[in-house]
């Protein structure tokens, strides 16, 4: 009897509450974790002349010792100016070098943004 009237008075199929469950829990929501790689990204002055186009792969190289130059090549690119302190660090322990690719283009072509891998 009780069925029967929810039927009748809903207009449509009755489905369960919990029928729906499974498929909510599997949506992800705010509160989802998800690991990403870690990157880090550091601003560069492009030299006059130079353009650079999102993707493009470039090589920063330690010149002295807090200077550091973005090379394409044999040809110089762009220069870090003032990079973070672990930075040049990292770079020393890597060689000396470390590859990185363009992730931005500053708006009037004289910065760009290097993503470190």
């Amino acid at each position: 009897m009780g069925l029967d009237y929810i039927r009748n008075a809903a207009g449509k199929p009755y489905v369960k509450r919990w029928a729906k469950g499974l498929d909510r829990l599997k949506t992800p929501s705010l509160l989802d974790v998800q690991i990403s790689e870690v990157s880090q990204i550091v601003t560069a002055t492009l030299v006059p002349g130079c353009a650079a186009k999102t993707g493009d792969a470039f090589l920063i190289q330690s010149r002295g010792d807090s200077d550091l130059v973005v090379f394409d090549g044999h040809r110089e690119i762009a220069r870090i100016d003032k990079p973070p302190a672990g930075l040049a660090d990292t770079i020393k322990s890597c060689h000396g070098a470390m590859p990185a690719t363009v992730e931005r283009v500053g708006s009037f072509g004289d910065t760009a943004e290097l993503k470190l891998k």
